[in-house]
């Protein structure tokens, strides 16, 4: 497949874009993102790496003209964007793939963080919790450390501290430590280990706070 000149320098201009996509899947807990829904996310946090550049700029600018300093450079992105006559920085490209690091760290804090939710459940405007599911929402509490684990299809009872858990995929995994097993019908204790992983369908175990 041959790449035209318009998609070659749109490809070169979006490279922060795509770095910081990629920080923000690497950060985050989201589910797998499809071709599509990865590239728009490339294309918003480009522009967003380019907005911080340029927002930088204009502060820089304001503080230079005050001791008189040279003025930086001015972002050219904008002016490539439209017009493929203007030539592109590779300058600022490199800077803004720099923000582009920065840039994914904040929104990956506020995704893990669930800041977006908070404030809107703060304001009354949406109840939604920002974890994937109930399992996630549940297990993410900071009230969550020790649990039981009720595997009533084995009869069995896992009882310690969440150490580790996943959210995604057809069987999500629960990594508990300090565990405790006892028979589920009896209360019987069976044994104790330092840790137990567990892999089912969560629709075959009752987890429950301790």
């Amino acid at each position: 497949m041959e790449l035209s000149a318009l998609t070659l320098r749109v490809v070169l201009l979006f490279f922060p874009g795509v770095v910081c996509a990629l920080i923000v899947r690497a950060l985050t807990n989201r589910r797998e993102r499809t071709l599509s829904e990865f590239l728009i996310d490339s294309f918003v946090l480009g522009l967003g790496t380019y907005l911080s550049l340029a927002a930088f700029r204009a502060g820089y600018a304001g503080v230079a003209h005050l001791v008189r300093w040279a003025s930086p450079p001015s972002i050219t992105f904008f002016d490539v964007l439209t017009d493929e006559h203007s030539r592109i920085s590779w300058g600022e490209i490199a800077l803004s793939a720099v923000v582009a690091f920065l840039l994914g760290a904040v929104v990956s804090a506020v995704v893990n963080h669930h800041l977006l939710f908070r404030v809107a459940g703060s304001l009354r405007i949406s109840r939604k919790f920002g974890d994937p599911d109930v399992w996630s929402y549940f297990l993410n509490s900071p009230d969550i450390r020790w649990v039981s684990v009720r595997d009533v299809a084995n009869d069995t009872v896992y009882e310690g501290a969440v150490e580790a858990f996943s959210d995604t995929g057809s069987a999500p995994e629960l990594l508990l430590r300090n565990v405790t097993v006892s028979r589920n019908s009896t209360d019987t204790k069976l044994y104790e280990c330092d840790r137990v992983y567990l892999a089912r369908d969560r629709s075959t175990l009752i987890v429950e706070q301790i």
